[in-house]
């Protein structure tokens, strides 16, 4: 595993993208894709597997920027695995969230906003979750996976012991403390000679404020099926927000960095600029990943 601290050693991708921002579901990615058609005016390509929850093997994606006449300077996804070092994109960054938050918002949202799911407890809806690729989802999402993987678990195999946070090309911020995180990518991106403005005015795709609040249990964070769902999504938030210090701590003028960036929220808030964010129509679905 790489121990490197710095950040100045990014490598290039010569057929690839700037950034690839591997977008866990209810992590604050609606926010962070905003703020990169922002930055990039529009240079921002959406990526997903035909079928919700199927994954998509970072080869495909590979290959298709490869085929684009004009490559964009980012890719979103939420399908998309973890590429290796030197592939598709020379930064790969995510987000994490506090693993028991990010259940109670996927609930709020799936009831009220996409009306998926049926009014349940919450209790309940996390019991129905416990034996389902649903469970240490985060820890799912950014494990690399092993050809073993995608015929046991389709490419949401648990490899934690892979998800090598100190790699060099490897982003990933805390929804917690988006602030700082956002600064952090801020600075990294400018020490590899590519500085992006990744303010935003507000939050994107919320629910915490405008939809009912059922599932609040003080003893229910700690309780077996909690933790069946949430044990290594907890231990890899932990390691996140380690890692997050360890980038704070290297930024020269850290205070003063942190006071522009809300500077820049005010004025967008003040001012909102015309962002669109690309509707479903224009996302590319790739190909199923090969077995």
């Amino acid at each position: 595993m790489s121990t490197s601290q710095g950040t100045s050693a990014v490598p290039a991708i010569a057929d690839g993208a700037l950034l690839l921002h591997l977008h866990g579901f209810k992590c604050a990615g609606t926010t962070f894709a905003w703020s990169l058609e922002r930055a990039l005016e529009g240079s921002l390509a959406y990526v997903e597997s035909p079928e919700p929850g199927d994954r998509l093997d970072w080869r495909h994606v590979r290959d298709h920027l490869q085929q684009m006449e004009h490559r964009p300077q980012a890719v979103t996804s939420h399908l998309a695995t973890l590429p290796p070092e030197g592939e598709v994109a020379a930064l790969k960054v995510a987000f994490l969230r506090q693993p028991m938050a990010r259940l109670s918002s996927a609930f709020r949202f799936q009831v009220h906003v996409q009306k998926s799911i049926e009014p349940v407890p919450f209790r309940s809806y996390l019991q129905s979750r416990t034996l389902t690729i649903l469970a240490n989802y985060q820890t799912r999402h950014l494990s690399p996976q092993e050809p073993m993987d995608w015929l046991l678990r389709k490419g949401w195999g648990l490899r934690p012991e892979l998800i090598d946070l100190a790699r060099r090309d490897l982003f990933v911020g805390v929804v917690e403390r988006y602030d700082e995180s956002i600064v952090a990518l801020e600075h990294q991106l400018q020490s590899i000679g590519r500085p992006l403005d990744l303010a935003y005015p507000g939050r994107l795709n919320t629910t915490s404020s405008d939809t009912p609040q059922q599932d609040q249990d003080p003893e229910l964070e700690t309780s077996p099926v909690a933790l069946a769902l949430t044990e290594l999504d907890q231990s890899l938030y932990r390691r996140a927000e380690r890692r997050l210090e360890e980038r704070l701590a290297l930024i020269p003028d850290l205070e003063a960095k942190l006071s522009d960036f809300q500077r820049r929220r005010s004025e967008l808030l003040e001012n909102p600029p015309n962002v669109s964010m690309k509707p479903n129509s224009e996302w590319v679905h790739l190909p199923m990943p090969v077995a």
